[in-house]
């Protein structure tokens, strides 16, 4: 097995600047798994391929020592020694190993989406990630995203959904509006300034809910598109939800009508 010693060597250049850059990441079509369950959730989907793991030297887990015993011969392995290790760790508290992968084209691509998430300005890519576990806990199965919406490929964005971008089809950089156009089902808008409550609007069938960000909610154009504009009843006077917490009430509402 390979072992790297120095913070200047290019693989670990590289690591590091997919760690940081979005355009790097597209450009590449390559994504960064920082952590055992990241990584173990990579190699049991099949939708990262190219897949290069780095292990911390010395190796201490189990667990990493399971997954280095059970990889595919196809998965390169290389050592790291722990000083240069934490330059390309995402987190404070390293579990001491890495992965670098291509995503599959299939990752983005369902032809028929029967449950449908479009999010409109999602910026925290921490937020999104745990979004996108909860559309993927919920059945959700298609995501699209708005220019403007965080990288859903992120490493905090990943470490979020905990893997839940490997169960979802997402089109990022998407035009909502046509999105709408094109759904094969209803579409329905989350708003706070509607008297329509969620319980009076039918679920059934194919449906393509819609969100926005907590500052500004859904723009006006998709507002107007949407089939139905419906608001969650809220007590004591609360004005909002953290948009987290609408989805997952939304989706779940969505999930007594399948």
């Amino acid at each position: 097995m390979e072992i790297i010693r120095s913070a200047q060597n290019k693989t670990i250049q590289k690591v590091q600047k997919l760690i940081k850059s979005r355009s790097a990441r597209r450009e590449s079509k390559q994504i960064v798994l920082d952590g055992v369950h990241l990584v173990q959730e990579c190699l049991e989907h099949g939708w990262v391929e190219d897949i290069q793991i780095f292990v911390e030297d010395p190796i201490t887990s189990e667990e990493v020592t399971a997954i280095i015993q059970s990889a595919p011969d196809s998965v390169a392995m290389t050592l790291v020694e722990s000083h240069v290790f934490n330059k390309i760790s995402t987190t404070k508290t390293t579990q001491g190993i890495v992965a670098i992968g291509r995503i599959k084209q299939e990752i983005r691509t369902n032809k028929e989406p029967k449950f449908g998430l479009a999010l409109e300005g999602i910026q925290d890519p921490g937020n999104l990630g745990s979004i996108l576990r909860t559309a993927a806990a919920f059945s959700v199965d298609t995501v699209f995203l708005s220019p403007g919406t965080a990288d859903a490929y992120s490493p905090k964005c990943l470490r979020g959904g905990m893997g839940a971008q490997f169960r979802l089809s997402i089109y990022e950089d998407a035009d909502l509006s046509a999105v709408i156009d094109e759904f094969p089902g209803r579409s329905i808008g989350s708003s706070g300034v509607v008297e329509q409550d969620i319980d009076s609007v039918d679920f059934k069938g194919p449906i393509l809910l819609l969100v926005g960000s907590e500052g500004k909610g859904l723009s006006n154009v998709l507002l107007k598109k949407a089939d139905n504009v419906i608001a969650i009843p809220l007590a004591n006077k609360v004005e909002s939800l953290n948009v987290g917490s609408a989805v997952a009430i939304l989706c779940f509402h969505k999930t007594r009508f399948l």
